[in-house]
């Protein structure tokens, strides 16, 4: 069983999180009255820090691959 490092369990946590969160807004979005566009403003917050999160757990592993070989 492969060790992973907390930033790694933080990241599939929260892609988790951001995954039910997205469900929960699509049934919203589909219970609301067809009168204008929603703007999702909370995918200005939530997709940085979701990409940061990857960025910096995919370096984890490179650099973890890299030392083993």
């Amino acid at each position: 069983m492969r060790n992973f490092t907390k930033i790694q369990k933080v990241t599939v946590l929260l892609i988790l999180l951001y995954l039910v969160w997205e469900i929960a807004i699509r049934i919203w979005a589909y219970v609301q009255p067809p009168e204008g566009a929603i703007i999702r403003a909370d995918l200005i917050f939530i997709y940085p820090v979701l990409i940061i999160l990857i960025i910096i757990s995919l370096v984890q592993q490179i650099i973890r691959f890299a030392k083993r070989h």
